[in-house]
């Protein structure tokens, strides 16, 4: 029978990664990498970070439109590619309006508070309607060896940002005399990071871990989530250090440079083998009915036949 309910959030869900493809590139339009009409309350050396994420948000765009015709074709893959450009989105846009220092630095990114605000309740909305469309019975690859490989993805990526990227930070601004160059030159956008890593990032790959070892039917969609976040955030993360090294930022650090680097591609890398296998063909051998689409005024029908 016809399924109008399906068609409707998948035309919904569609139509919101087309809306952020557009808003990050308007955002990028008007940011420091190309007509600078947005002027962040910035240092020199976040400005140079912001140039970094603008460039890393195109591809990010890219992302949401190629998630966006999936989804209208009901392809597998559509929602949880989704989760790319919307956990980068709900990542990035607090820093554009938490980050800025207000007080002490000239700027006029405050009268862009509504883009910004709508490219976070886009992120945040659509990282909600992906997990709602994503049929866990289509992720691939199953079995507990490929979940077991999941588990120890999701420990990787918890314990590089806790260990290896906010240990140091964090046992420096315990320390009662913090020295470090990020906290010292804007705290508000520091500390806004730490609090996204370790009170977001982190515990969400945690309890994917657990979940996926406890055969929780939730745990893959969740493991794909996080996947998602870290195959464009470490990218940023990289360029922002690549970027402070070109333009001779007093605060670039070549060996961070080259450990962000590297932790860019091994993400990013993961995230593309992780995510390969949704757009192989199924053979699953189960029955799913029979699709049938018929295309009027560029609308898809489902006709499902029960076996």
């Amino acid at each position: 029978m016809f399924d109008s309910g399906m068609l409707r959030r998948g035309s919904w869900l569609a139509s919101a990664l087309f809306a952020l493809a557009a808003g990050l590139v308007v955002n990028t339009v008007l940011g420091p990498l190309l007509t600078g009409t947005i002027q962040y309350r910035y240092s020199e050396s976040l400005t140079n970070q912001g140039i970094a994420v603008d460039a890393v948000a195109l591809v990010a765009a890219a992302i949401a439109a190629a998630a966006a015709v999936l989804v209208r074709r009901d392809h597998r893959a559509g929602p949880v590619l989704a989760f790319i450009p919307a956990t980068f989105t709900a990542y990035m846009a607090p820093q554009y309006v938490i980050g800025p220092d207000y007080s002490g630095l000239p700027g006029n990114n405050e009268q862009y508070f509504l883009l910004h605000l709508g490219l976070f309740v886009l992120g945040i909305g659509l990282i909600l309607a992906a997990w709602a469309a994503v049929d866990r019975d289509l992720l691939v690859p199953r079995g507990h060896a490929s979940d077991r490989r999941r588990i120890w993805v999701m420990l990787g990526v918890a314990g590089f940002i806790a260990l290896g990227r906010w240990l140091p930070a964090v046992i420096d601004l315990m320390s009662g005399q913090p020295a470090n160059p990020d906290f010292l030159e804007n705290p508000t956008a520091n500390l806004l990071i730490g609090i996204l890593d370790l009170g977001l990032v982190v515990p969400a790959a945690l309890a994917a871990a657990v979940g996926l070892g406890r055969g929780a039917g939730w745990a893959r969609t969740a493991a794909y989530a996080v996947i998602g976040w870290f195959a464009l955030v470490p990218a940023s993360v990289a360029a922002m250090s690549v970027t402070m090294q070109v333009s001779e930022d007093p605060n670039a650090d070549m060996g961070s440079m080259i450990l962000f680097i590297v932790a860019a591609l091994v993400f990013t890398a993961g995230a593309v083998l992780l995510y390969r296998p949704l757009f192989a063909p199924d053979r699953s051998g189960v029955p799913k009915g029979i699709d049938a689409v018929a295309g009027s005024e560029g609308l898809d029908v489902r006709i499902n036949v029960e076996h």
